[in-house]
């Protein structure tokens, strides 16, 4: 039994490291999509309201701003986890659906089978575990470990998990704070282009304005993408977290043969009232 998991494949996929079958990787978050969509929208919207969209389309601001950002990140962290921030990103845009109620539902009925059947039963069972933090509990159990190492073992894996996430994040905060600085050292590229040209009156209003789209595209990328994208990961890291916590619970109640209803009232200890089942 593999109780590790491998790191190469979990850190791509931050916040859905534990996922099973509750778990649907190829639907979308409809609530994330739509504040992208409005906060996009409205800014585009804003702009043609303004008269001459077409002043805000600027090929050497995005250069500026999108290739310095992703060239200081290749210089700062391994290009291997640059890469992979592309399944982070995607991640980002599916549901959160790390609701407890159904593993605790699934604990109960292992806790049951396992003080009925024995641990023939439970390590039959074990196949159909899809979980991967239940399944190495469960594992745990069948291979004999005791109550002592399981929790030493599925703590260790749990902090491990947290830590693989928060590099992925940390790396986007990373590029969070690069876009407005190269938007910022595009505005000034600009302002000397212009400068350089100040005899002509008639070219300073252009040049200006084109200078200061720079600074627009590295605030945008900033806090209208990779800013939300790192919040809405982090919760998903807190949920992950909060979710093994409740298996880790329920695994020592079942390896200590805890009638299964106060498994449930321990794992529901961990939930908010409304989450509690």
């Amino acid at each position: 039994m593999a109780i590790a998991v491998k790191e190469s494949e979990s850190e791509s996929l931050s916040g859905l490291e534990y996922g099973g079958r509750y778990q649907s990787e190829s639907r979308i978050d409809v609530g994330t999509i739509f504040g992208t969509m409005i906060g996009v929208g409205l800014i585009v919207w804003a702009i043609i309201r303004g008269g001459n969209p077409e002043t805000f389309l600027n090929l050497n601001a995005v250069l500026i701003v999108f290739g310095g950002t992703i060239a200081t990140s290749f210089i700062a962290y391994p290009s291997g986890k640059i890469l992979s921030l592309i399944r982070v990103i995607i991640n980002a845009y599916r549901p959160d659906n790390q609701g407890p109620a159904a593993y605790i539902e699934q604990i109960m009925q292992l806790a049951t089978k396992y003080r009925t059947g024995g641990i023939k039963r439970l390590k039959n069972e074990e196949e159909n575990v899809e979980n991967r933090f239940l399944r190495a509990g469960i594992g745990m159990i069948v291979d004999g470990y005791n109550s002592r190492e399981i929790h030493e073992i599925l703590d260790r894996e749990m902090n491990s998990m947290i830590e693989r996430h928060q590099r992925s994040q940390k790396i986007l905060q990373f590029m969070a704070v690069q876009a407005p600085i190269f938007g910022m050292g595009g505005t000034l590229i600009g302002l000397v282009q212009m400068l350089m040209h100040i005899e002509n009156p008639d070219t300073i209003g252009p040049s200006l304005a084109t200078a200061l789209i720079t600074t627009f595209y590295g605030i945008m990328l900033a806090n209208l993408i990779i800013t939300p994208v790192v919040a809405k990961l982090s919760h998903r890291t807190e949920s992950e977290t909060l979710l093994c916590r409740i298996i880790r619970v329920g695994i020592l109640g079942i390896h200590d043969r805890t009638n299964p209803q106060k498994i449930r009232r321990n794992m529901n200890a961990l939930l908010s009232p409304e989450q509690q089942r």
